[in-house]
């Protein structure tokens, strides 16, 4: 028997509302894949046209090549030699400058081209090219585990839009810990949505100058412990041995001194550089492996220089990180100024005429050594801000596709209360939304209803919301008003053979960890779903009841999904618990379900229609 076709006709079939309320989000639909795919058509001729003048540029710099090889050939001990080859090698030069910049436009135009088709992959259901976070994975954390937080078609892998390493901390941190400061995000958030082509451009900075690199560049608060050895001889050498070569050449020309002085004069200031040349490369290495991410750094800079807003909040936000206490972009461009330099030096001819005459190595090791201690503490930071920017445009892309999705707007009082609310891992046009509500006064919901209706997928509604709402993230949603709260779950309690833990007591350990956070008067909303699974019927009803009722004298909120009907029994005894449930409905040899939440109690169970239909039992 094929089990997937029996349960393709099980799960849900459509209904006349669900029509109706699928014809606007249709239309955003539409509206979404027609801006991606025209953006992908005007971007795929630019590419076009781009591969055409990199080609071109190409081929110049392999017939001015030539021409310099034919010129030595043809004006070998002529007069014109020279100014033929100054004249060719400089077209040359300015050539390969040319032929780089159009090989960079060119791997930026083909990334931006992958980037809007990754999008309507991810309109249409599929987002498995994004980053996944699964280094992020920790199951004794409050929730990740729970909501599918991190991992493959997780959240995470859904929103992330980041391409530093400071990007991925930084939006990990906002969905596990959430921000003190929310409101920030939602204003940066909605600034950056109304300029997608510019979070597109700042984004793929990144890849395009570091596509080869890959995992090479890392960060750039790596530099913070280099170290540049510097002693008072050095600072005197610098000086003394471009003296001496200068001298050395003077007398020499002029028949001062003869060839052995000469080679002495020579020898010695190049030796003196050359004790210190492990350093010198040392330091060339480290600062190479950055190269990538400082030119990154540099252009994003700019480009937050040419985008304009209104919005105060945002204005004084980017004012902060692209001044602050230095000025990020004129450090930037001064040691990728250094950087360059040190590159010179790796020709042995440049090296070896720069060493004698300038004592470059010296020179630049000094420069190095200023730049880091008026910069050092600064990296971090920098490469924070960058971060937080990364953030806010993942997020501002998953609004932009999202245009029916919302912010918080919470209240002074602590009721919850979420209007339309939908799991962002379901297509909008197969979406079934929901409400949610919980007055100031109330502190549990109680959901019943059976199996494949629904109850885990609201559940991780609700816990989603909370997280997006503390990062100040967009909410699948008509309306939210959450209070600031932390999110403690119990969905996903399994058992561990390396410490012999059975699986109740790992249930347990975990409902310690979340009664540990309330008795330390943390305020918290808790998502339970079948709670004391690992023990018998009779215990765990009264188990789950005293639990609950525990809960709610230490002033927690939250909901539970159950098939214990007994539970719903608490809300008898008092109003600070809601009955609500899921339905499906049984008709003939065909089961369907709304997944619409109802106020009440489910008396409608399916497990014996699904095992007669699996034909498990007779």
């Amino acid at each position: 028997m094929n089990v997937n076709n029996v349960f393709r006709k099980l799960i849900y079939r459509s209904r006349s509302f669900k029509k109706v309320i699928f014809v606007y989000t249709k239309t955003i639909i539409v509206d979404r894949l027609t801006y991606y795919k025209t953006r992908i058509a005007s971007l795929e001729v630019q590419l076009s046209n781009q591969k055409r003048i990199y080609r071109n540029y190409s081929l110049t710099r392999l017939l001015l090549f030539l021409a310099i090889v034919l010129s030595f050939y043809f004006f070998w001990g002529q007069i014109i030699l020279i100014p033929v080859f100054i004249v060719s090698f400089g077209l040359f030069l300015w050539i390969v400058g040319k032929s780089v910049d159009a090989k960079l436009k060119r791997d930026k135009l083909d990334l931006l081209v992958q980037f809007n088709k990754n999008e309507i992959d991810v309109i249409q259901g599929d987002w498995s090219k994004n980053d996944d976070g699964s280094v992020f994975v920790n199951g004794a954390h409050a929730y990740a585990t729970d909501i599918d937080l991190f991992g493959p078609k997780s959240i995470y892998q859904l929103i992330n839009r980041t391409t530093s390493n400071a990007g991925k901390l930084a939006l990990s941190a906002l969905f596990l810990k959430g921000d003190k400061h929310p409101q920030i995000n939602e204003a940066c958030i909605s600034v950056l949505e109304e300029n997608i082509e510019w979070c597109q451009d700042f984004a793929l900075e990144s890849k395009g100058r570091n596509k080869e690199e890959k995992e090479r560049v890392k960060s750039l608060v790596e530099l913070e412990h280099l170290e540049v050895y510097w002693t008072k001889s050095k600072s005197i050498m610098k000086w003394i041995i471009p003296v001496i070569a200068f001298t050395n050449v003077m007398l020499y020309s002029f028949s001062l001194i003869n060839g052995f002085v000469f080679t002495l004069l020579l020898i010695g200031p190049l030796s003196i550089i050359m004790r210190d040349l492990k350093m010198s490369n040392f330091l060339s290495s480290e600062l190479s492996l950055q190269a990538g991410r400082v030119q990154t750094m540099i252009a994003q800079l700019h480009l937050l220089e040419k985008l304009k807003s209104t919005d105060e909040t945002f204005n004084k936000e980017i004012n902060e990180i692209t001044s602050g206490s230095t000025n990020v972009l004129e450090s930037l461009k001064t040691l990728n100024l250094i950087n360059k330099r040190f590159e010179f030096r790796m020709n042995i001819l440049v090296g070896f005429v720069l060493n004698y005459f300038l004592a470059w190595d010296f020179q630049l090791q000094l420069q190095l050594k200023n730049w880091l201690e008026k910069n050092r503490t600064h990296l971090e930071e920098w490469e924070s801000n960058m971060g937080k920017i990364e953030c806010w445009i993942s997020g501002a892309i998953f609004k932009y596709n999202n245009p029916d999705s919302v912010f918080n707007q919470p209240k002074e009082v602590s009721s919850i209360e979420l209007v339309g609310l939908g799991h962002p891992f379901v297509s909008v046009n197969k979406r079934v939304t929901n409400d949610f509500q919980l007055s100031e006064q109330s502190s549990f919901l109680i959901i019943t209803g059976p199996n494949m209706a629904g109850k885990s997928t609201y559940l991780r509604s609700v816990g989603l919301a909370i997280v997006l709402a503390n990062a100040g993230f967009p909410i699948i949603a008509k309306k939210v008003s959450i209070p600031k709260m932390k999110l403690y779950t119990s969905m996903r309690t399994s058992d561990d053979l390396n410490i012999e833990s059975s699986y109740f007591f790992a249930e347990l350990k975990r409902l310690r960890f979340i009664m540990d956070a309330i008795e330390k008067g943390e305020k918290v909303f808790i998502v339970l779903d079948e709670i004391l699974k690992g023990t018998n019927s009779k215990d765990k009803a009264i188990g789950s009841a005293k639990f609950l009722e525990k809960l709610q004298r230490l002033g927690a909120k939250g909901i539970i999904a159950t098939h214990d009907l007994s539970l719903c029994e608490l809300a008898d005894k008092s109003d600070k618990y809601e009955n609500w449930y899921f339905d499906s409905t049984i008709s003939g040899n065909e089961i369907s379900f709304d997944y619409k939440i109802n106020r009440g109690i489910c008396q409608n169970m399916n497990a014996s229609f699904l095992l007669k239909k699996m034909e498990l039992v007779d």
